[in-house]
């Protein structure tokens, strides 16, 4: 009997606009979606006034209680500054952009290889701790370690390191 039942149930179900409480189903236009219409929101970055003198994909890693650990991937840029000739390092996480890195270049800044693919370097990064931290990246290629490093000479800013941490 709940065989025979059930049946017609369901077939008035898929034949008919009312469903199984008595509630007609509406249906909304194909074009409404009952949200408001999506605005533009401009996004600032802080980036918007520097030129990119170096881009390229990387592993950032930090060196913490005795060992690398690893801060993220994405890009890494040397950009600098159109109006003052200030340079700094800038690296988003891929996928959600967050902020990784965001250092200031110095003269006294030693860039120092590490295998065939990595640099090691010191700063201050302003998304992290408190003070200097030693940081290494990892590129996939030894040609772009050197792009990197000839971006990073060329570009290290008047500021001492002292200046930095006031």
């Amino acid at each position: 009997m709940v065989l025979g039942l059930t049946a017609p149930i369901l077939g008035s179900i898929n034949n008919s606009p009312s469903s199984l409480f008595g509630a007609s189903i509406i249906k909304k236009n194909e074009g409404s979606s009952g949200f408001p219409p999506k605005q533009e929101v401009s996004v600032e970055t802080g980036e918007e006034n520097e030129k990119v003198a170096f881009s390229a994909d990387s592993i950032m890693f930090e060196f913490l209680d005795g060992g690398w650990r690893e801060r993220g991937k994405g890009e890494v840029k040397v950009n600098v500054s159109s109006n003052g000739g200030k340079a700094r390092l800038v690296m988003r996480a891929k996928g959600n952009y967050r902020l990784i890195l965001n250092a200031s270049l110095y003269p006294e800044m030693k860039l120092v290889s590490m295998d065939k693919k990595g640099i090691t370097f010191a700063c201050v990064n302003s998304e992290g701790r408190d003070g200097l931290s030693t940081f290494a990246l990892k590129f996939k290629d030894p040609t772009i370690l050197e792009e990197f490093r000839v971006a990073v000479d060329k570009h290290k800013g008047s500021k001492t390191l002292k200046q930095l941490r006031l």
